[in-house]
């Protein structure tokens, strides 16, 4: 498996579904590795779970550091806060990869290359989570050793973004040549078929959650509401974390013991700022990153996903599988996990105010919301289980064996 980061370094969405998913092949009999790029402080073998991950390093990627270090020192970093969906496109990756990133990619390829051509015949797939730059390096490296290689696309648009690398159009046609593709929800699928990707070299398998046993949900024992958002403040304006708090001022007048718990990493004092300019602050906490969310997940009364775009959300899985009522936005992932007014609530993205009635229909009436808490725990206790989505991972793997031969 090739990932672009893994812990100690800080890791997004793909790579803790990578994780996951090589925790659950393991108990399936799978031999699981992980390539990924190295750095001064995490460089070389180490393990995770049982599996051994190898992160590539050597001089070069010190040469690369040192200059992107001076290169950032002249370099102004703004964090934008408010974004005006009538006037920008925020529900799409559109800046330009620029030479730095495909250097880096390079610079890893050549590590990959080496280090696998010495060990080609001690596996048989290459398998990257991410529409990004590794799904070119991987294709790459597919083509060279001779291996059947598996590209999940983890976001809504992630082939479509493929055209922002210099030569976009043909590293596309090049990945198209030597990969297969998992599309993990249908909005996904389609966007891969529109983009010229034949039907047969497309397989649906969602993200997964790993369930060993059901999980009460213990409420919240305060009379206070909760509501809990979970996402990286820095993944702005994708995780519509400004959409949220705008919606929560709405929330604020009709619920005004209500609070809302924000994790995440980030800057959080531009979004202080902002808060402050709805004038909500006493109304909105934020908790920074969390190690271990589950208690929070066990106080929530409400968690709710505002992003302008997604893949497949994990931290939206996770608080189905805890039975906290969800209200999230209409969006790719969550249109798979959640049926409206069944298991969840799904409204209009980039729309405050219909966030906002969301989150309050849920406040007004506690009963429906534990019913569709429940419902929503079953949802992902039956249909995610990421046992269940190792098996069809592997079903796709002998397909591809069989192919190869």
């Amino acid at each position: 498996m090739l990932v672009a980061s893994l812990p100690p370094s800080p890791v997004g969405g793909a790579e803790i579904q990578a994780l996951r998913l090589g925790r659950a092949l393991g108990k399936k009999k799978v031999s699981v590795s992980f390539i990924a790029p190295g750095n001064a402080h995490a460089h070389g073998k180490t393990m995770i779970d049982n599996m051994p991950v190898y992160r590539l390093h050597s001089w070069l990627n010190r040469l690369f550091v040192s200059a992107s270090a001076l290169k950032k020192r002249k370099q102004k970093i703004i964090t934008q806060i408010e974004y005006d969906d009538s006037k920008e496109l925020t529900d799409q990756i559109i800046r330009k990869a620029g030479w730095a990133t495909v250097i880096y990619y390079n610079i890893f390829f050549f590590h990959a290359l080496l280090f696998l051509w010495r060990r080609r015949k001690s596996f048989d797939i290459i398998h990257a989570h991410t529409m990004e730059w590794s799904a070119i390096v991987s294709a790459r490296l597919g083509k060279i050793l001779g291996k059947p290689v598996i590209i999940k696309d983890s976001t809504m648009n992630g082939f479509q973004s493929l055209s922002r690398f210099p030569s976009g159009k043909h590293l596309q046609k090049m990945i198209i040549k030597h990969a297969q593709f998992v599309a993990m929800t249908k909005i996904i699928y389609h966007n891969l078929l529109q983009a010229g990707i034949p039907a047969e070299k497309i397989t649906i398998i969602p993200n997964g959650i790993e369930v060993d046993q059901e999980i009460k949900h213990p409420g919240n024992k305060e009379k206070t509401p909760k509501v809990l958002f979970i996402g990286n403040l820095y993944q702005q304006p994708a995780k519509g974390v400004d959409i949220l708090l705008k919606a929560w001022a709405q929330v604020h007048k009709n619920f005004p013991s209500a609070i809302l718990q924000i994790i995440g990493d980030g800057v959080t004092d531009g979004y202080r700022n902002f808060v402050e300019r709805l004038r909500i602050q006493s109304a909105v906490i934020f908790l920074d990153k969390q190690t271990n969310p589950d208690k929070y997940f066990d106080e929530a009364d409400i968690f709710v996903l505002p992003s302008r775009r997604e893949g497949m959300s994990n931290a939206l899985m996770e608080a189905m599988l805890h039975a906290v009522p969800c209200v999230a936005t209409d969006i790719s992932g969550s249109q798979d996990l959640i049926r409206n007014d069944i298991n969840g609530i799904l409204v209009p993205s980039m729309d405050p105010v219909k966030l906002a009635e969301g989150i309050c229909y849920l406040l007004v009436d506690p009963n429906k919301a534990l019913a569709l808490g429940k419902k929503g725990q079953d949802t992902i206790i039956k249909d995610f289980n990421m046992l269940t989505i190792a098996d069809k991972y592997i079903s796709l793997y002998i397909k591809l064996l069989k192919l190869e031969t």
